[in-house]
């Protein structure tokens, strides 16, 4: 039987869940969390008698973070591939999370991929995410 995973990602994480049911009827199951050791934190706040501010240049430094988040999903996501875990994978991310997640996926999981989902989408619950998979035809 053909398996469906769902993954919802964005910087500080990544949302597993396995389709369940008909592709009209759709349910999630949460398998797991994925998430980003190294996201970034709210740094604190300058001290108010300070007149200076310094700015630093942190893009580098997030983007090979961010990087390194990928990887570990995309390793996630190949060794499942690999236990046959799942047959048909559906990404929703931000745009640049999904490139990320393209360029760093084997051929073979790359063909696994039914649909790339542009947005994030890691706020919703796995009800919300249900119904945007139904009402949105994301499974056809």
């Amino acid at each position: 039987m053909e398996s469906t995973w769902f993954v919802v990602a964005d910087r500080s994480g990544a949302q597993v869940y396995e389709v369940e049911g008909p592709r009209m009827k759709p349910t999630l199951r949460p398998l797991e969390t994925l998430e980003h050791p190294e996201a970034s934190r709210p740094t604190t706040d300058v001290s108010a008698s300070s007149s200076h501010q310094m700015m630093l240049d942190t893009s580098g430094s997030d983007t090979e973070k961010d990087r390194r988040f990928v990887r570990q999903v995309v390793d996630h996501l190949t060794h499942a591939q690999q236990r046959r875990a799942f047959s048909r994978l559906l990404i929703a991310a931000p745009a640049d999370l999904v490139g990320h997640i393209r360029d760093m996926s084997s051929r073979t999981l790359t063909r696994a991929v039914h649909r790339e989902i542009i947005g994030d989408y890691t706020n919703d619950n796995a009800r919300a995410l249900t119904e945007r998979l139904r009402r949105k035809r994301w499974l056809e």
